[in-house]
């Protein structure tokens, strides 16, 4: 899953990738994980999503574009779910770290913190 973020992987095709039932699979995953697929793999692409953005070479369309998104609005909602901000807004608040590399803290981890 991780290496296709940008293309949009259905449950199905998970399953029968796995051999198993879909039922099993969305089961198995939450209870190894502890949130659904989807859940799941929106952080993972929202998190190198945030890398990309602080960066600051591509646009938020390009961006967006990357981890399977042909709709910017969307992109930026499922964006704001994830930290709170606009992938602009987000992107003035958050310059390249003096640790490059390091994914940035979702807004349940910012809050947590």
């Amino acid at each position: 899953m991780l290496e296709h973020m940008d293309m949009k992987i259905t449950i199905s095709e998970i399953s029968e990738r796995m051999h198993v039932s879909q039922t099993q699979l969305k089961n198995s995953f939450r209870n190894y994980y502890g949130e659904s697929v989807y859940k799941y793999i929106r952080s993972r692409k929202m998190q190198q999503a945030a890398v990309q953005l602080e960066e600051g070479k591509l646009s938020v369309m390009e961006i967006a574009g990357m981890y399977g998104y042909e709709n910017c609005s969307k992109f930026a909602a499922a964006f704001r779910k994830e930290y709170g901000l606009s992938p602009s807004s987000y992107r003035k608040q958050h310059r390249v770290r003096s640790f490059p590399g390091q994914l940035p803290k979702t807004a349940q981890e910012q809050h947590l913190a």
